[in-house]
Formats: C-alpha cells, structure tokens, sequence
C-alpha cells in the first residue's frame, strides 16, 4: 500500500510538535479522512507519537463540521473548550470549532479550496503553523490544540 507516501508535510510541522510537546501541550488530530488511511500518513511522516488523540471521519457517528469530534477530544482529554485551541486551515475547520465553542485560529494555506481562509472569520490567523507554538511559548495563549 502506497498511502501517504505522496503526502507532504507542511514547513514547520515536525519542529512545531516538538515545541508543543515540549510545552506539555495536548494535542488531537480531528480529520474527515478515514482512520486507516489517517493512521497510516501519521505513521509514514513518524509524527503519530505526537498527537494524544487522532479522530478521524470514521470515528465517531459524525464528522466536522459537526463538534462531535471536538466534544470527544475534549472529553477525553478533559480540557474544557476555553482552554483548547482549533487550529485549522479550511471554513470547515472554523466552523467545527464554532460549533464546539473553542477558539479557533486558521493558517493561510491548505484544504480550503482556494477560498481565503480569511472568509470564514477565524478567531486569528497565524501566517505558519510555527506561529501557534512561538505565540504559546511566549505567553499569548495556553491552550490545548486540536
């Protein structure tokens, strides 16, 4: 099976999750993809050690943009929505965190079908994804991410 092997990572990921993981940050992978194929790029790119959760689309009865997703990640992981932090990069990222009432910062690049991410009016827009560890190291925000 050749799955994930035509993925990418984006700049920044791995040394972003280190800087989180550092930080004892939670962090929760909630994805539409199915599980098998989820687990699989995660495996491929030797970043699933860390993420505390992975939810994918066949997870759970439903998927983004229901908060479903977000609700279980948060249950288990027993942050309450003021504390997490939706880091996403498409209008359904933004409305899956409005919908489960946590805040939601978006990256300018990615699956929103070249719309600007601008349009579905997240809470921040982070220029990398780098931006979301540096503002956390800094002080600007504590949170948990999904």
């Amino acid at each position: 099976m050749r799955t994930g092997q035509r993925s990418r990572l984006y700049p920044d990921v791995l040394d972003t999750l280190k800087a989180l993981r550092a930080a004892q940050v939670r962090i929760a992978v909630v994805t539409n993809k199915e599980q098998r194929f989820t687990t699989t790029v995660l495996m491929v790119h030797g970043i699933r050690h860390y993420f505390d959760m992975v939810v994918a689309g066949d997870t759970l009865a439903a998927k983004k943009p229901d908060p479903l997703p977000v609700q279980y990640c948060l249950d288990a992981l027993k942050v309450p929505a003021s504390r997490a932090l939706f880091v996403g990069d498409s209008e359904i990222d933004v409305a899956t965190a409005r919908a489960a009432g946590v805040p939601v910062w978006a990256v300018p690049y990615g699956y929103n079908h070249g719309k600007p991410i601008a349009l579905a009016a997240p809470d921040r827009i982070v220029p990398t994804i780098a931006a979301v560890a540096e503002a956390m190291h800094a002080g600007a925000d504590q949170r948990h991410v999904a």
